[in-house]
């Protein structure tokens, strides 16, 4: 009967708390749920089921604390039976891995006090962590089904017990409703109230509200995340202060920079494009591709082999084939290609080794886009 009466305080003050914090992010929850005994450390009978109650605190759109209380009554397993209690009252953390208000598998650990009382035979209270996984599946926006399956252990490893449950759950939060709590109004009085919002036109902010959707005192409808989007088009009702969102209320995707480098080496005095670089000139075509807007500059050099007015044209030529290589193989519109030559004036590499030379017989480009 003590046990009884926790439980019911424990109710009785979960409902008070969260009708006086009927705007913060608050719910309630109970159900069921069984104690299966570990047998080689208790003598009691196992499968001992009993309601449990529970008061929690959505902190943000994944994680939430949770203080819950478990109650169930059993007997000894001896030959004089004895009527036992066992309770568990513990504050749990809870992770979804899906945003509030979405069907989430859940993560849920904590730390509490478990107690045995087997009558006559005395009574026992051990610290134990407690530590499972669940899955909860919305009815409604604020009415859902939870289901937990946790196990609890005590430091010294006397208290081995598994503890599934069942329950509902219900989440608090905007409660000021236009069909609810509707402000009186005398029609003959000339207080107009033009949206049917609860609220007098003369001290209505949000005039034009449509029907149904929750607003505060002055008219307007809630904000929960202050993101500058209403509950009511938000998408992402949990979204963290400071974040840009789009439309939907949901995180904008900053757009991030792509990039592809292209270099094509060729033979002495040649612009003739080697067959091995057709993979290189692809993958350049195909970035062209996807980003249709993209445009691209070649740019050819030679070595300090030879004149150099010759080798300017060289560079030309170089840049030129590799440019034509791209709108015969690829179909890259020529409109979209611009060519250059340096000549010998950019090497990369040593003109006095043969090494050296080849390296600077090439056309390079690096051509970025803004991927979204």
């Amino acid at each position: 009967m003590t046990k009884m009466f926790k439980l019911a305080s424990l109710t009785t003050a979960l409902i008070c708390s969260t009708y006086a914090n009927a705007e913060a992010p608050v719910y309630v929850t109970g159900g069921a749920s069984a104690f299966f005994f570990d047998t080689d450390v208790h003598n009691v009978d196992n499968g001992a089921v009993g309601p449990w109650v529970g008061l929690g605190y959505q902190i943000d759109k994944n994680w939430a604390v949770e203080l819950d209380y478990n109650w169930s009554e059993t007997e000894t397993d001896t030959p004089s039976q004895f009527d036992t209690d066992v309770s568990l009252l513990s504050l749990n953390g809870l992770y979804r891995y899906a945003p509030v208000g979405q069907n989430s598998w859940i993560a849920k650990a904590g730390l509490g006090q478990y107690t045995l009382d087997a009558d006559t035979l005395g009574e026992e209270e051990k610290f134990a962590l407690k530590a499972g996984a669940g899955y909860e599946h919305y009815f409604t926006s604020n009415l859902s089904a939870t289901f937990f399956y946790e196990l609890v252990a005590s430091f010294d490893s006397t208290v081995i017990e598994s503890l599934p449950s069942i329950g509902l759950k219900y989440q608090f939060g905007q409660t000021t409703s236009k069909s609810d709590d509707m402000t009186k109004v005398d029609n003959s009085n000339a207080m107009a109230d033009a949206d049917k919002d609860g609220v007098a036109d003369s001290k209505d902010m949000c005039s034009n509200t449509p029907t149904g959707v929750r607003v505060n005192s002055q008219g307007c409808p809630f904000d929960r995340d202050s993101d500058g989007v209403y509950d009511y088009k938000d998408e992402c009702p949990m979204t963290p202060n400071g974040v840009a969102v789009d439309s939907k209320g949901c995180r904008k995707e900053e757009p991030k920079t792509v990039s592809v480098e292209l270099y094509v080496q060729f033979e002495l005095e040649s612009a003739v494009v080697k067959q091995r670089f057709h993979g290189d000139i692809k993958q350049l075509a195909d970035f062209m591709k996807k980003y249709p807007n993209s445009k691209v500059v070649l740019v050819g050099h030679a070595d300090s082999t030879g004149p150099a007015d010759f080798n300017q044209r060289l560079s030309e030529q170089r840049a030129q084939s590799v440019a034509d290589y791209m709108v015969k193989e690829f179909n890259v519109s020529s409109s979209r290609i611009t060519t250059r030559g340096e000549g010998e004036r950019n090497p990369i590499a040593d003109n006095s080794t043969r090494e050296g030379r080849a390296k600077n017989r090439r056309v390079t480009t690096t051509l970025e886009a803004q991927s979204k």
